[in-house]
C-alpha cells in the first residue's frame, strides 16, 4: 500500500521509535498537521515509550497530540482527585490502559467488584469532563497457555465482567490480536516487567502505541468512508464473461473461500456505516446475473449505493462514481486485483486508498485488517442508515431530471430544517461534522472538545446544527454554524455543512437563523473564507449571503439593515 496509518511493523525496534520520533518533531512534518487534540494517558505500567509512539504516529498521520501521561501506577489516585490534572486537562481522550501484568498480582480484588468500582470512578469523571475513554482491557498472559489455569481464567473473567459494565461508558481495544502478532515470547519479558515496570518488551511499543492511534483517529473521523471494489477475481473467483454467472467460483473449500471471507468483511464494513460501490469492467447484465442468481453471493446488488459496469477506464469510472455521490476522493478505498488496474487509479487519483494486494486472495482479509485503513471505533445511528440515505439521494437527482427548472424541484422537496443548541444529546455528531466536513467548511477550524464545549456553554457564543428532513429522508445533523461575540459585534468561528446537503439553499436558512436570533438593526457580524485544496467550492459563500469584503484585510462583514440575505422561502425552520 502507498500509504498505511501503520509507520511501524513488528519488525520495528525501540530504536526505530527514537528515530522516527525525531522525524515528527521535524518542522517539516509539524507543518503539515492540521488538526489538534489532547489525549491523557493513565495507566498502571510505565508508559514512556508508548506515549512516544501515540505522539509519533498521529503527527504522521496529520494530527497534533498534546499528551498528558500520569505518573506511574497513578491512574486510580488521579481519578479519584477532582483537583487532579487529568480533571484540570478536561482531554479530548482519556485513555485506561489496565495491564494484566499488574492487576493479576492483587488477589483481594474480586473482578466483579473491580469492574464495578471503576465503573462508578469513570461515571464521575464523565460528569465533569466531556471527553472521551478509551480502555485497554488486561491483555492475555503467558502463565495462562494452560486454559484450567487461574492465570487463563481470572483474565477471562475480568474481561468479560468489565465489557458488561462499561459497555456504554468507554471505548474498548482489546490488544490479544497484536499480541498474537507478535507472539508471546517477543511480547512478555519478565526482566523488563520488573526493572522498567513495562507491559512488554520496549520494541513492541511502536507498534503498540500505533495500533492505539488508529483507534483514536478512527473515533475523530473514520480513515474510509467509501469503499469502490472490482467484481471479477475480487468478489469471485473467475471471469464471469468467459464462466458465465454459473460458473464462477464460491466454492468455501476451495479457493471461494477467500472471495466469501471478503464479501463477509465488506458487508460488516457496510453494516457499521462505510458505502460500498462496484466498479467493474465487464457487461452490466452478465455481471449482475451473479447476484441474480449465485445463492452463495453474500453480498447482494442493492449492498451498493453505486455502480459502474463497463469497459472505461476505472479511474474515469471513479471519478464518476465520486461525482454522483458528491463525494471527494479522501476516505475513498479501491479494491482490485488487477495490478494494471490500481495503477491506473493510484496515477489518476492520488488521493485514493489502494490497497497493493498480494495474488493469493487468501491473504486480503488479514492484509486490509492490518492496513489500518477499516478500524471503525464507533457506530453511530446515522451510520445504520448511510447507504439508505444515498439511494434517496439517487430518488432526488432521477425527479430532479424531470424538472426543466430545478428551483421547482427544490420547491417540491418539502425542505425543513430544525436548529439546535450543541449539547451532550448532539455533541459527539457536531464533533464528528467539525473533523471530516471539508467541500464546505468556511474555515475548516478543527476544534477541540474542550473547544467546542466553550462555545457550546459560553453565553456570548451562537453555538448551533442543524437538522433537515424532506419528502425522500431524514438527513440528520447536516451543518453547524459557531460565532462569538467581540465587543458589539459577531464573528463567524466555524460555518460547515455535509455535502449532501449542498446546492439546496440550507446555508441561507441557516444564516438567516442566526441573523434572526442574535442581530438587530444595525448589528454587524464578521466573516472570514480560509483557502483549503477541499473547500474551494464555496470560496464565494460569504458573497451569496450579501456580505461585503472589506478592502483593507480578507474579512467581510455583514450589517443588519444594510446588508441583505436572500431568503430560500421553500426552506420552513422547525
Amino acid at each position: 500500500m502507498r500509504k498505511t496509518n501503520f509507520i511501524f511493523s513488528t519488525s520495528s525496534t525501540a530504536s526505530d521509535l527514537n528515530k522516527k520520533l525525531k522525524e515528527a518533531k521535524s518542522e517539516e512534518l509539524q507543518s503539515r498537521v492540521n488538526t489538534k487534540i489532547s489525549i491523557t494517558v493513565l495507566a498502571n505500567f510505565s508508559t514512556q515509550y508508548l506515549v512516544n509512539s501515540i505522539y509519533t504516529s498521529l503527527i504522521f498521520n496529520g494530527i497534533n497530540p498534546d499528551i498528558y501521561e500520569s505518573s506511574f501506577d497513578q491512574w486510580e489516585f488521579e481519578l479519584n482527585n477532582p483537583e487532579s490534572e487529568t480533571y484540570r486537562r478536561n482531554s479530548d481522550y482519556t485513555l485506561l490502559l489496565l495491564s494484566s501484568t499488574r492487576l493479576i498480582l492483587n488477589r483481594s480484588k474480586n473482578p466483579r467488584e473491580f469492574a464495578a468500582n471503576l465503573k462508578s470512578l469513570l461515571i464521575r469523571y464523565k460528569k465533569k469532563c466531556r471527553g472521551e475513554i478509551i480502555l485497554v482491557l488486561p491483555e492475555s498472559i503467558r502463565e495462562g497457555f494452560d486454559q484450567t489455569s487461574y492465570f487463563h481464567q481470572w483474565v477471562k473473567l475480568i474481561k468479560k465482567e468489565l465489557q458488561q459494565e462499561l459497555e456504554n461508558v468507554v471505548h474498548f481495544v482489546d490488544i490479544d490480536p497484536l499480541i498474537m502478532e507478535f507472539g508471546f515470547e517477543r511480547w512478555h519479558s519478565s526482566k523488563f516487567l520488573v526493572s522498567a515496570k513495562l507491559c512488554c518488551h520496549p520494541n513492541c511499543f511502536p507498534l503498540y502505541g500505533n495500533y492505539l492511534s488508529s483507534f483514536l483517529q478512527s473515533l475523530l473521523r473514520r480513515p474510509t468512508r467509501l469503499i469502490i471494489t472490482d467484481l471479477d477475481n475480487t468478489l469471485w473467483d473467475g471471469v464471469v464473461g468467459e464462466l458465465g454467472w454459473e460458473g464462477v467460483g464460491f466454492d468455501q473449500n476451495s479457493k471461494g473461500y477467500s472471495y466469501l471471507m471478503l464479501q463477509n468483511y465488506l458487508l460488516s464494513l457496510k453494516e457499521a456505516g462505510v458505502l460500498l460501490a462496484i466498479c467493474s469492467k465487464n457487461s452490466f447484465e452478465v455481471a449482475k446475473k451473479v447476484f441474480d442468481n449465485r445463492r452463495e453471493m453474500i453480498l447482494k446488488f442493492d449492498d451498493f449505493v453505486a455502480h459502474e459496469i463497463n469497459w472505461d477506464p476505472k479511474s474515469e469510472n471513479i471519478k464518476k462514481i465520486l461525482s454522483d455521490l458528491n463525494l471527494t476522493a479522501t476516505g475513498v478505498m479501491f479494491i482490485d486485483d488487477s495490478k494494471f488496474e490500481r495503477e491506473d487509479v493510484k496515477n489518476n487519483l492520488p488521493e485514493v486508498i489502494v490497497p497493493e494486494l498480494s495474488e493469493d486472495a487468501e491473504n486480503w482479509c488479514e492484509f486490509l485488517s492490518k492496513s489500518g485503513y477499516l478500524t471503525i471505533g464507533r457506530v453511530n445511528e446515522e451510520d445504520l442508515t448511510k447507504s439508505s440515505m444515498y439511494f434517496a439521494e439517487k430518488q432526488r437527482k432521477e425527479d430532479a431530471e424531470t424538472f426543466s427548472d430545478y428551483s421547482c424541484f427544490l420547491k417540491k422537496l418539502k425542505l425543513i430544517i430544525t436548529p439546535e443548541k450543541v449539547s451532550s444529546s448532539n455533541f459527539d455528531r457536531v464533533f464528528e461534522l467539525i473533523h471530516k466536513t471539508n467541500q464546505f467548511n468556511l474555515t475548516t477550524k478543527r476544534l477541540t472538545w474542550k473547544e467546542l464545549e466553550r462555545f457550546a456553554s459560553h453565553d456570548d457564543c451562537f453555538c448551533y446544527c442543524y437538522s433537515l428532513k424532506d419528502k425522500y429522508s431524514d438527513y440528520g445533523i447536516i451543518s453547524v454554524f459557531i460565532a462569538e461575540k467581540i465587543s458589539n459585534d459577531w464573528k463567524i468561528n466555524s460555518w460547515l455543512m455535509s455535502c449532501r446537503a449542498m446546492g439546496r439553499g440550507v446555508e441561507n436558512a441557516v444564516f438567516n437563523h442566526f441573523l434572526s436570533v442574535m442581530l438587530t438593526e444595525g448589528e454587524t457580524v464578521f466573516g472570514e473564507y480560509v483557502e483549503t485544496e477541499k473547500n474551494k467550492p464555496i470560496s464565494d459563500l460569504l458573497e451569496k449571503m450579501g456580505f461585503t469584503e472589506n478592502s483593507q484585510n480578507s474579512t467581510c462583514s455583514f450589517t443588519v439593515g444594510k446588508n441583505k440575505n436572500p431568503k430560500e422561502e421553500y426552506i420552513k425552520i422547525a
